[in-house]
């Protein structure tokens, strides 16, 4: 029963309902939460930013650790102890080949399988999908300069991700040719929406659109 949490992006009060549904999820009265930087966040500035976010919500307990410059083997393995996991935004190749030059994406598997909750936002939202094709995919496209040849990702979901989508149909229209080319399916967000899995169901907040291959795309407004 795998419980996830899927966001565009952390936009500041936009949806109130997301963020309450996001607290919901815990269990615990102090939750705690492993902050994981898609690159290493020397002076903690989006770290900063999300902190914010989750003190805004009701939780304080937000821990940073670093897969990057400031990798520290030793104490990695404690965020595995946190009530949740935070996969931040960034270059998505860069940050799988993080994931894999530490060996975490196994470790991630079996965290969220024993009940921990995984939350993604932009790259780390794709993250938790098969594979991350999309990233490269558009006029935005994620550049791969680490040369990344294996893009298989986490695979918690039977689906891809698509975020920061302008609204536009343009947009859409590609990205149903991206889920024919590649049989797949998109669900495709605006900034300040998301998806949240809690075992089975998956609940939509925000501007969302679901576009599969097999059947004419439906959405959430």
């Amino acid at each position: 029963m795998n419980t996830l949490v899927l966001l565009s992006d952390l936009v500041f009060k936009s949806n109130d309902k997301l963020d309450q549904r996001i607290l919901r999820l815990f269990n615990s009265e102090q939750p705690s939460i492993g902050y994981i930087p898609s690159c290493s966040d020397l002076e903690r500035k989006y770290f900063e930013h999300t902190k914010r976010y989750y003190n805004l919500v009701g939780i304080d307990n937000i821990q940073y650790y670093d897969l990057d410059l400031e990798y520290e083997e030793s104490t990695f393995g404690s965020i595995f102890e946190c009530d949740a996991i935070h996969l931040s935004g960034g270059n998505t190749f860069y940050f799988l080949s993080l994931l894999q030059k530490r060996n975490v994406l196994g470790l991630l598997r079996s965290y969220v399988k024993s009940g921990g909750i995984l939350i993604g936002v932009s790259a780390g939202s794709i993250l938790t999908t098969p594979t991350i094709e999309i990233a490269g995919f558009g006029e935005d496209a994620d550049e791969n300069n680490v040369g990344l040849n294996d893009i298989k990702a986490l695979g918690l979901v039977d689906f891809e991700i698509a975020p920061h989508w302008d609204g536009s149909e343009d947009t859409l229209n590609s990205l149903r040719e991206y889920t024919r080319v590649n049989r797949t399916a998109v669900y495709v967000c605006q900034d300040g929406g998301g998806l949240v899995m809690d075992g089975e169901s998956i609940e939509l907040y925000g501007h969302v659109r679901f576009l599969d291959y097999r059947e004419s795309g439906s959405g959430h407004e």
